[in-house]
């Protein structure tokens, strides 16, 4: 990898060329040793793909062994094909599924183990951004820097970085901006999103009490409650 003067705190990574599975010059990869996790719920967002698959795996729905197409996963869920790739890295990561070369998914089930497998260029970009969130690099709440100048950083494609932060996205460590924020890809921060999952389930008693329907819910409340959340934390001295 190239250093550029985007370049923040670490030293540069050699990325390999290709990254296997990814439409394009940079597929996802597989197979490897699961890389340390970084801080985070980890519940993600509430992706249906990446739920159902999950449940699949551990109750043993999907048998252990049984080889599915990446194909054959988007179509069932109606995902494209970046959203997917990044749904089965997470099952990959969490020791569920091994990929045995482009299109194979295999089940591994609870405690199975994958096989050896050479990190690409996605898994060194992902676990370099993990670390920059455990040390702080980037801050809770702080706006990523844009997915072309992490491209450059790391010499490769932003559709490599596209793929990372989606990733990061599922694994409940990044987040997408919200209404009253400038555009792009936020560190997720722990305590604005306790304060407003506390804000939410406020409202969604006082829905119940007043015996709304959720198509009633107007999404200006929603956007008010995105501005509550932000000036709270403002008022409180977080970042």
């Amino acid at each position: 990898m190239r250093a550029s003067s985007t370049m923040r705190r670490g030293a540069a990574l050699a990325l390999p060329a290709a990254d296997p599975g990814m439409p394009g010059p940079d597929p996802a990869g597989s197979g490897a040793q699961q890389p340390p996790r970084a801080r985070g719920t980890g519940a993600g967002p509430d992706l249906p793909m990446l739920l159902a698959l999950r449940e699949e795996l551990r109750s043993g729905v999907w048998r252990p062994g049984t080889v599915r197409t990446q194909a054959g996963l988007r179509v069932r869920f109606g995902e494209t094909h970046l959203m997917a790739t990044a749904v089965i890295r997470v099952l990959r990561d969490e020791g569920l599924v091994a990929l045995d070369g482009f299109p194979g998914v295999r089940a591994l089930g609870p405690g199975g183990q994958p096989a050896h497998r050479t990190d690409t260029a996605t898994d060194l970009v992902v676990q370099a951004i993990r670390q920059r969130l455990t040390d702080h690099t980037y801050q809770p709440g702080e706006r990523m820097p844009p997915q072309q100048s992490l491209a450059l950083e790391f010499d490769t494609s932003r559709t490599t970085i596209q793929l990372a932060f989606v990733q990061l996205r599922l694994e409940g460590l990044l987040r997408p901006h919200q209404v009253s924020e400038t555009p792009g890809t936020y560190v997720l921060d722990p305590s604005r999103e306790a304060r407003e999952a506390l804000l939410l389930a406020d409202l969604q008693v006082a829905m119940r009490r007043g015996g709304w329907t959720r198509v009633e819910y107007p999404d200006v409340v929603e956007r008010a409650l995105h501005v509550l959340v932000g000036s709270a934390g403002r008022a409180e001295g977080e970042p």
